[in-house]
């Protein structure tokens, strides 16, 4: 197990992904800045879900993951929420590559379950996150927003994933590690 994880990584981080990496944070970190809706306890509701879900589908567990920490992380870091910036890249970072992980097979219940139990684990992590910055207090309002965040990001993410992948189909041959064309 553990030797095929590594080979995994291998293969998702050649040469040539690193410009895709490169450009996809960019993306990203530009998308989860364009919508800011404060919240209560100093972070913010955003798109960065929709980038998330669409890097872990197209790219799989360990590219995604690098996208989905960096460019909500340096949006952080960006925006004035330094604070922010650690818990997000890993909460954001470990919600990618759970989703990555998670969807093995390109069908509506696969990606369902698995980008909910990942957005769980997102909510779960900016509970903890806002317990530790804010108190557990304020960061218990925050549950309902961010579930909002991932319910959205979720749906934008693969009608998005869904409509790349029909106008460029060699997108999944990028390095998606997960799901396979034609499945």
């Amino acid at each position: 197990m553990a030797q095929e994880v590594k080979n995994d990584i291998k293969k998702a981080l050649r040469v040539n992904t690193i410009p895709l990496v490169a450009i996809m944070t960019a993306v990203t970190t530009v998308l989860t800045m364009l919508v800011k809706i404060p919240t209560p306890i100093r972070g913010y509701l955003n798109l960065s879900d929709t980038m998330i879900y669409f890097s872990a589908y197209a790219f799989g567990p360990w590219v995604g993951g690098i996208i989905g920490g960096l460019g909500p992380a340096l949006s952080d870091l960006i925006s004035g929420y330094p604070q922010w910036a650690i818990f997000t890249f890993v909460i954001d970072g470990l919600q990618a590559v759970l989703v990555g992980l998670l969807v093995k097979k390109f069908n509506p219940a696969n990606i369902i379950i698995g980008s909910v139990v990942a957005g769980v684990w997102k909510v779960f992590g900016y509970f903890i996150a806002g317990g530790i910055l804010s108190g557990f207090g304020p960061a218990l309002g925050e549950i309902a927003g961010n579930s909002f965040q991932m319910a959205v990001g979720l749906i934008v993410g693969f009608a998005l994933f869904i409509a790349v992948r029909q106008a460029y189909p060699p997108l999944v041959r990028l390095g998606n590690l997960s799901i396979k064309a034609g499945e």
